[in-house]
């Protein structure tokens, strides 16, 4: 009977190590995910955020448009345009905030459900703003940032909103090392980030930032992230109608236009 036990102990051990070896390498994770940024052409998804202080839940719609320098054929020149629509409490009560950027202007919408009050802001696009939400300006750039700035591991494989991924843990190199994190410690990254990166598509399901670093594989499972942000019912590159992205100012809503 004992020799049965070790027996069977050992075939889950070795069972085990077996799955942990079929588990992809972090590092080649973050540059498949990075590929899929590269190549992006559009994104429409359902998005949570969460952090300590507010919760909010909506939807994106992103759009590149990529066309070649004409002194450089190279070099690339990217519009981008999204719509990111976020559902937020506010003091007035349930708060609906439209945000389109048609590649010129941005567009505000804000829309109080209780009143009926509707206000719109128009300005003019800043270069190389972020997306609202977490969204930088150009994902490329800063999952580049990240290879730089991050060490990445596989923590395990996962099923997330039914979604098979990999979890994916970065943890933050030496801040002696980091000459940014040096100059400006306020603007520093977060210690640890960690991404549920589909393996049907390779990408990420979920982003979660920590403030401290983990002291075992499993420590993003009971730790609270500083930011979580949740991704749903992603489509990625199905090819979305310009149209899209042209704004209409609802009849009656006060128009503020912003330099």
């Amino acid at each position: 009977m004992a020799r049965g036990r070790f027996i069977l102990a050992a075939a889950v051990v070795f069972g085990a190590a077996s799955v942990s070896a079929d588990l992809p390498d972090g590092e080649r994770v973050i540059d498949r995910l990075s590929a899929v940024f590269r190549q992006m052409r559009d994104l429409t998804a359902d998005v949570e955020i969460h952090t300590a202080r507010r919760q909010a839940s909506g939807n994106i719609v992103l759009q590149y448009v990529r066309r070649g320098s004409k002194e450089n054929s190279r070099e690339e020149h990217i519009t981008r345009r999204y719509i990111v629509v976020t559902r937020i409490k506010t003091e007035d009560g349930l708060a609906s905030i439209k945000q389109l950027n048609d590649g010129e202007y941005l567009w505000v919408e804000r829309r109080i459900a209780a009143t009926g009050e509707v206000r719109v802001i128009r300005r003019k696009v800043k270069p190389d703003e972020p997306v609202p939400g977490g969204f930088g300006p150009d994902w490329r750039k800063e999952i580049d940032l990240w290879r730089g700035k991050y060490v990445f591991r596989t923590l395990r494989a996962d099923t997330f909103d039914e979604e098979p991924v990999t979890v994916v843990e970065g943890i933050r190199k030496e801040a002696e090392k980091d000459a940014d994190a040096g100059a400006h410690p306020g603007l520093s990254l977060p210690e640890r980030v960690v991404l549920y990166v589909s393996t049907r598509d390779d990408f990420p399901r979920k982003v979660e930032l920590f403030a401290t670093k983990s002291r075992d594989g499993d420590a993003g499972a009971r730790e609270t992230p500083a930011v979580s942000v949740r991704l749903m019912h992603v489509k990625l590159n199905e090819g979305l109608d310009p149209e899209t992205f042209v704004y209409v100012v609802p009849q009656g809503a006060e128009l503020i236009l912003a330099k």
